[in-house]
C-alpha cells in the first residue's frame, strides 16, 4: 500500500475530476449533435434526483423540442452553466424579453435548480421504458394528456414541498425537529 502526500493526492483528485467532467462535456456535445439533426436519443436513466418517478434503470427517449412548446411538468434534458448534462422536471416557466426561462427541480431534491435558458435545453423526455419484475417492458408516452396532467401535478407537488421546507426552516424549533420534518416531507 502506498501513501500519497497531501499535495500528490490533491493533484491526483483534481486530474480525475477534470477527466470525468471532460467526458460529460464531450457527451453533451454528442447529444447536441444527435438531437440537432432531429433524431431521437435513447439513454438509460442514472442517479436518484428524480426518485421515485425515475428509479435509475429506465430507458428514456429524448427529442429536441422548441422551448415555447415546453410545459410545467415536462422532464427536460439540459446542460448546466458548466456544460454538464442534467435531467429534471420543469416547475416554473416565464418569458423575459422573448427568451424562455425555466426553473427545474429533481423530484427527490429540496432545492430548485438555477434558471435554465431555452438555448441550454437539449431535449424533452417523450417516452419512458420500464422493465417490470415480470420481465415485461412498460412503455409510458410522456406526451399523452394523462401523463401531461400527472407530470403537471408532480411538478406542483414538488414545488410546494420545497416552499414548505424553506418556510419550516425559519421556525425556531426547526433545529430540534429537523429529522422528523425531513422524514415527513421527504
Amino acid at each position: 500500500m502506498t501513501s500519497l502526500s497531501r499535495k500528490n493526492y490533491s493533484s491526483a483528485f483534481n486530474e480525475e475530476t477534470r477527466i470525468s467532467e471532460l467526458s460529460a462535456i464531450e457527451a453533451v456535445g454528442l447529444f447536441e449533435d444527435i438531437l440537432g439533426r432531429d433524431l431521437s436519443l435513447r439513454v438509460k436513466a442514472t442517479g436518484s434526483s428524480m426518485a421515485p418517478f425515475l428509479k435509475g434503470s429506465e430507458f428514456l427517449t429524448i427529442k429536441k423540442t422548441a422551448s415555447a412548446s415546453l410545459h410545467i411538468g415536462d422532464l427536460i434534458f439540459f446542460k448546466t452553466r458548466h456544460g454538464l448534462p442534467i435531467l429534471h422536471r420543469i416547475v416554473r416557466k416565464k418569458h423575459e424579453r422573448d427568451i424562455s426561462i425555466f426553473q427545474t427541480k429533481g423530484d427527490a431534491l429540496i432545492s430548485i435548480d438555477g434558471p435554465v435558458n431555452g438555448d441550454c435545453i437539449l431535449g424533452k423526455v417523450c417516452s419512458i421504458e420500464n422493465k417490470l419484475a415480470s420481465g415485461k417492458i412498460k412503455h409510458s408516452d410522456m406526451e399523452s394528456p394523462y401523463r401531461r396532467i400527472i407530470n403537471y401535478l408532480l411538478a406542483k407537488k414538488s414545488l410546494m414541498k420545497s416552499k414548505a421546507y424553506l418556510f419550516i426552516q425559519q421556525c425556531p424549533l426547526y433545529p430540534s425537529l429537523r429529522s422528523i420534518i425531513k422524514k415527513t416531507l421527504f
